[in-house]
């Protein structure tokens, strides 16, 4: 009996159990619960949006948040300036590097558009050199020396940073870091569009 031939089992009369892996429950759970992760997190984003957007009333309107800030050359600057037409707003200061690169952009821009208003709203900053700062660029649209009224209600952390209003004072864009003419020329073409019927 050397010779044995291998043996291989009988098949069973009664059915396989279907008892699946430890791992593969893991596996199923963790695929189902990813697959309705991704199904859920578009509907919370476009609740978040619509909630945030879906109130118009004045006290939720972006230019209107409440600001009573000194003029750079005098007088005060309050979110009334703001109303009813489209608002540029750059945050800057002199001893900013980048804020001296896009300052022709601003001045160039100022002079020729009628289609916005342009602000400066000085951060960080002493009046005399912001002053000579304006003067050397030819910024003579109205700036404000900000006491951290109106970076705090916009949520500007970064000089400069450029925000643009439209006529309804709702926020249209924000540049942070130097602005380009195409970009900002784009915003407000934006702002524009936004008042028309």
């Amino acid at each position: 009996m050397d010779d044995l031939a291998p043996v291989t089992p009988l098949p069973s009369d009664e059915p396989p159990e279907a008892t699946p892996s430890s791992g593969s429950l893991r596996r199923v759970f963790a695929l189902t619960l990813g697959g309705t992760l991704l199904l859920l997190t578009p509907l919370l984003v476009v609740a978040v949006l619509v909630s945030r957007n879906g109130d118009a009333s004045p006290s939720t309107v972006e230019a209107a948040r409440p600001f009573d800030l000194p003029g750079l050359q005098g007088g005060r600057i309050t979110q009334a300036a703001f109303t009813g037409r489209v608002v540029v707003v750059n945050v800057w200061a002199s001893w900013c590097a980048p804020c001296r690169e896009e300052a022709p952009v601003f001045q160039r821009m100022a002079r020729e558009s009628s289609a916005a208003t342009f602000y400066g709203i000085v951060r960080l900053d002493e009046p005399a050199p912001a002053r000579a700062f304006a003067r050397e660029y030819g910024l003579d649209y109205p700036h404000a020396l900000d006491n951290g009224t109106f970076v705090r209600a916009h949520h500007v952390t970064v000089l400069p940073t450029t925000l643009i209003f439209a006529a309804d004072g709702s926020f249209v864009g924000r540049i942070e870091g130097p602005v380009s003419e195409v970009r900002l020329r784009t915003l407000i073409d934006d702002a524009v569009a936004m008042g028309q019927p």
